[in-house]
C-alpha cells in the first residue's frame, strides 16, 4: 500500500476517534448511539488501511525433484534432475548408453530429506 492510503488511514483514525467522543456525550441523546457505532466503523477503515500490506509473503523453497528413466530393453536406469515436461512413461528420444534401446520415464519423484535423529 502506498503512502496516500496510509495517510487516509490516519486520517480517517483522527475523524473516527471525533466521531466517536461526540457519540460518549451523553447530552447528544439518541443520536449519541449512532455518532458511536459511526465513529467506531470509521476507525476501524482506518486502523485497516493503516496496517494494510505489512505481512510479507512466505516464499516457499521449492522441493527438489528428480526423474527416473528406464531402458525399455536391459536393466539400465538414471536418475537425474526433473526437467519442465516431464511425466511417467514419457517415452525419450535418448538411446541406452548399454544396448542402445528406446528408454522411458518410470517414475517422477519430490526428494524429501528426513531430519537426523540425534543418538546418545
Amino acid at each position: 500500500m502506498g503512502t496516500i492510503s496510509k495517510i487516509l488511514g490516519v486520517v480517517l483514525t483522527a475523524g473516527g476517534a471525533l466521531i466517536l467522543t461526540y457519540g460518549m456525550d451523553p447530552n447528544a441523546g439518541s443520536l449519541s448511539f449512532i455518532l458511536f457505532i459511526v465513529g467506531l466503523v470509521v476507525m476501524s477503515v482506518g486502523f485497516s488501511l493503516l496496517t494494510a500490506g505489512r505481512k510479507k509473503k512466505e516464499v516457499k523453497p521449492t522441493l527438489p525433484t528428480v526423474t527416473e528413466i528406464r531402458c525399455n530393453g536391459c536393466d539400465f536406469k538414471e536418475i537425474r534432475d526433473y526437467e519442465k515436461g516431464d511425466y511417467i512413461l514419457k517415452p525419450l528420444e535418448a538411446n541406452c548408453p548399454k544396448c542402445s534401446g528406446k528408454m522411458t520415464i518410470e517414475g517422477v519423484y519430490v526428494v524429501r530429506e528426513e531430519p537426523e535423529k540425534d543418538r546418545f
